[in-house]
């Protein structure tokens, strides 16, 4: 009985150890395949990581591919632009060079034209010394007018060719102009002492000159006197010619523009706003010149004009 009783025990024991390495065997094979499965796990992990990379690398590809696509239009656009801008410059050039040699064909023309305006009017007034000072006269103006505007702009010198007195440059504007004629003011010559001297000039030019600040005075003057004063500066070796007047008057602050070409101060008077921008234009070409006395302060205007003796 004792036998069977420890037989049974061995039996239970030998059950118990197989029963434990089972276990302990299924425990060990479940931690494998546990860790397998974490194994597993993290290679498709890696593979999903792997496989999201190069999506992501296709997709910066993509983008890169379009850049490079939009870099290239990019280029082709300016490379037109380019050639649209080159293609305009070498417009351009081809019209300022056309536009050049137009500029030079007119200037060579104007030349050319004052240059037989110019023979002309010397013929003219070659004819006009032959005639009588009465029949000559009105035609004078008309020359005269002529040759103003032929020399518009003109910096060019005159030539200065008459050794005469300093009163004779008074005496023929007053007979150019007719300003000892007009019935509706009075007139006056005044002439210096100091003013019998020798002036070294072109007394027509000269003359005309101051012939046109006299028919200015003759405009703007309806009633009390105009008076044309000759002195000379024997020291500084000039003579001045002094045209004052007492009619309206022009306004300090327009003492340069009233010179300036087709300036009109009032609109109401008639001509062209010429007659002075040629006055000093012939004073400047005889080495003198022309100004508007601002210091003056009666009524009316006086002008100025300089010539060297």
């Amino acid at each position: 009985m004792i036998w069977i009783i420890i037989a049974l025990a061995l039996v239970v024991a030998v059950l118990c150890v197989a029963l434990y390495f089972q276990i302990k065997g299924s425990r060990d094979q479940a931690g494998e395949q546990e860790a397998l499965l974490r194994d597993y796990q993290r290679r498709v992990d890696e593979q999903q990581q792997l496989l999201e990379d190069y999506r992501s690398l296709q997709k910066n590809f993509e983008n890169v591919g379009e850049g490079y696509e939009q870099a290239l239009d990019l280029y082709d656009k300016m490379e037109e632009n380019s050639r649209k801008l080159e293609e305009r410059n070498a417009f351009l050039e081809k019209q300022n060079a056309d536009l050049q040699t137009a500029s030079n064909s007119n200037t060579e023309a104007m030349r050319t034209s004052k240059e037989f305006i110019q023979q002309v009017v010397q013929k003219m007034t070659k004819e006009l010394d032959k005639m009588e000072a009465s029949a000559a006269a009105p035609l004078a103006g008309l020359v005269y007018s002529i040759q103003d505007a032929n020399d518009l702009g003109s910096e060019s010198a005159i030539e200065l060719n008459d050794n005469i007195m300093a009163e004779q440059v008074a005496k023929q504007a007053v007979a150019e102009s007719a300003i000892d004629k007009c019935q509706y003011f009075t007139f006056e010559l005044k002439v210096s002492p100091q003013a019998a001297s020798m002036l070294h000039t072109n007394e027509k030019q000269a003359g005309h000159a101051l012939a046109l600040v006299l028919d200015n005075a003759k405009k703007f003057t309806t009633d009390g006197c105009v008076t044309l004063s000759v002195d000379a500066d024997l020291q500084e070796s000039k003579v001045t010619y002094t045209v004052e007047d007492t009619g309206m008057g022009v306004p300090a602050n327009e003492a340069d523009r009233i010179f300036e070409p087709y300036v009109k101060l009032n609109s109401y008077f008639d001509g062209q706003g010429l007659g002075l921008t040629f006055a000093r234009s012939i004073a400047r070409r005889l080495s003198g010149d022309l100004v508007l006395d601002t210091t003056h302060t009666g009524k009316g205007a006086r002008f100025v004009m300089t010539l060297p003796m």
